[in-house]
């Protein structure tokens, strides 16, 4: 029978909500690594969007696809490094932390595009206050989604309690709603170029997901 009591206390503050990670242990030795195959898994769809596009990778134009794909292979280039290098005993959960990763680096943009296209087909939600709401909702909505997918991928027996998206955690993630403003097109996202900054955070998700214990 699993047996909780067995488990690690780890003491949750906001950095180890932010890197999902126990500091101190060795598994920080191995951040090079990580840090290199988070970086390559990045590059390789970006290349392969730039050659599509005729552009440099630093000018790509980011819908769904691209976020999803840059993502993707931001993830599993830090995840797989992780489980190439580190201790085998943290391979489960470096695969857990992957995919709540990828959930929550995708989910609440799939769901803000979603909202933003139906807002486009009624007039009365085709103004800026509602497609604010529009976005907020669909962030946070999205983010619970991400986070019941991540448990029943991670955990479909329910063996142990599922991670819960708290106030701490949405704060920790703040950064991928970055995705989902570059698909609203919102002004200030615009202005600031937010598109130049994803692939730096879905490296970082990559990142976090390598060296995840």
């Amino acid at each position: 029978m699993f047996n909780l009591t067995a488990l690690p206390k780890i003491d949750y503050d906001i950095k180890t909500y932010r890197n999902h990670r126990k500091y101190g242990t060795p598994q920080q030795k191995i951040k090079d690594e990580v840090t290199i195959g988070a970086t390559a898994g990045t590059l390789l769809p970006l290349i392969f969007f730039a050659k599509r596009q005729n552009k440099n990778i630093f000018n790509i134009k980011y819908g769904l696809k691209e976020m999803i794909s840059v993502s993707a292979g931001g993830i599993l280039g830090g995840a797989a490094a992780g489980l190439l290098f580190d201790k085998k005993e943290y391979g489960k959960q470096k695969v857990n932390e992957a995919v709540f990763q990828f959930m929550n680096a995708s989910v609440p943009s799939v769901f803000v595009a979603g909202l933003l296209k139906l807002s486009e087909k009624f007039k009365s939600l085709n103004n800026k206050k509602a497609k604010l709401l529009l976005i907020i909702t669909g962030l946070f909505g999205g983010m619970q989604t991400a986070s019941c997918l991540s448990n029943k991928i991670n955990d479909p027996f329910n063996k142990v309690p599922d991670r819960k998206v708290t106030l701490k955690d949405s704060v920790a993630n703040v950064d991928d709603a970055i995705g989902a403003l570059v698909l609203a097109k919102i002004p200030v996202a615009q202005k600031i170029h937010a598109e130049k900054f994803l692939p730096v955070i879905y490296g970082w998700c990559g990142y976090r997901a390598g060296l995840s214990n």
